[in-house]
């Protein structure tokens, strides 16, 4: 709850441009992924910059954002929710290539949990 109350704040806030909410949403998910890495948390968030999810450069677009980085986060305290799967193999791919690098770092558990759905969505062709 406390992560959508953030994005909503953040999102509604008239004062602040769109690249201090895109970075305030970014400390968002950094704080919300307490159980990984945080510069784990700062290549993905980086890798999802770069893929171009927020071309269009409004608040419509950064609340559906920060809303799919939820998602994320629900992955990382092992809460995802396959019937929603909204994660892409693109997303799994780099999932599982950051999980790797950063594997010392993580809880086994959660290692085996997002490496074992990453082999599922096909991330290891």
């Amino acid at each position: 709850m406390v992560l959508y109350r953030g994005i909503e704040k953040t999102v509604s806030n008239i004062e602040e441009g769109f690249e201090e909410k895109k970075n305030k949403i970014g400390d968002l998910f950094i704080k919300s992924g307490f159980m990984v890495p945080d510069d784990l948390l700062e290549d993905l968030f980086q890798f999802y910059i770069d893929r171009g999810d927020l071309q269009d450069l409004n608040d419509d677009s950064l609340r559906n954002f920060a809303y799919h980085l939820v998602d994320v986060i629900d992955l990382f305290s092992m809460d995802y929710d396959l019937a929603k799967d909204s994660l892409e193999l693109d997303e799994w791919v780099t999932l599982r290539n950051l999980f790797s690098t950063y594997s010392d770092d993580i809880d086994d558990d959660l290692l085996t949990y997002v490496m074992q759905l990453a082999i599922e969505k096909g991330a290891f062709r």
